[in-house]
This record gives structure tokens, sequence and C-alpha cells, in this order.
């Protein structure tokens, strides 16, 4: 059986994985490649800071749920919904940014599958959120 700390740490894990993916790029890339970021940051509603922003408040909620400094079916209930929010977010960032402008930001190839990295790391925070909620008996 596993234990009930195990979905919100998973899910802790998930909100760091978004905020390293989020500004790996800045860190990544040589300062000679990095000039157009902004570009490519600024398609979208928010952007990956944005999501990066709700990741560390669903980071803070995990955190209190698993530390029993909050209900734990109120920080299952508040991670899911920022997860959904997060998720639907970082999807329609990674549609809006245009495939030239990714193309003309550097050499680095894993740049070309950066933002469809980033869809998938914010997946990990509503999955896991749902299997809080389950653990829970909430769902």
């Amino acid at each position: 059986m596993v234990d009930e700390r195990v979905p919100p740490t998973v899910g802790l894990l998930g909100t760091l994985a978004v905020v390293v993916l989020a500004g790996a790029p800045f860190v990544a890339l040589p300062p000679t490649e990095s000039s157009g970021l902004g570009v490519y940051y600024g398609f979208g509603f928010v952007g990956p800071w944005g999501v990066s922003l709700i990741a560390v408040v669903a980071a803070v909620v995990f955190a209190a749920g698993r530390q029993d400094r909050t209900p734990a079916e109120t920080a299952a209930g508040v991670t899911l919904g920022l997860g959904v929010v997060m998720a639907l977010l970082a999807f329609q960032w990674a549609l809006a940014v245009d495939r030239s402008v990714v193309l003309q930001l550097g050499t680095a190839e894993w740049l070309e599958h950066h933002r469809w990295l980033l869809l998938a790391a914010t997946l990990v925070v509503p999955a896991s959120a749902a299997w809080y909620a389950r653990k829970l008996r909430l769902i």
C-alpha cells in the first residue's frame, strides 16, 4: 500500500521540474544564442513564467498538505485545480510558439522539444493531485 505522503511528494517533484525546465534555456544556452529568448517566452497568455508561478504556488500547497499544515482534502483539491490550469496554459503556450522562432534561437536541438517537455512536466502535477485525491477517497 502506498503511503498518503507519496502523491504530494511526486507533485512537489513535478512542480520542481516545471520551474527547472522553464529556466533551462537561460542557463543552458550560451549568451550569444539567448538573445531571442524574450520573444520565445513572450508567446501565449502567460508563457512559462506564469506557469512557473502557478507551479510554485502548487508546490507550497502540496507541501502544506504533506506536512499536515493544511487539510489533505483541501490540498488535493487546490493542487488538482492549479495543475489543470497550469497544464492548459502550458499547452496553449506550446501551440502558440512559432517554430521559426525556436529554430532561430540557436543550434541546440533540445530547444526544439523544450516547450513539449515543459508541457509534459506540467501534466505530472494534476496527475499526482488526482492520485492524492484518489488516495484520500475523494474521487
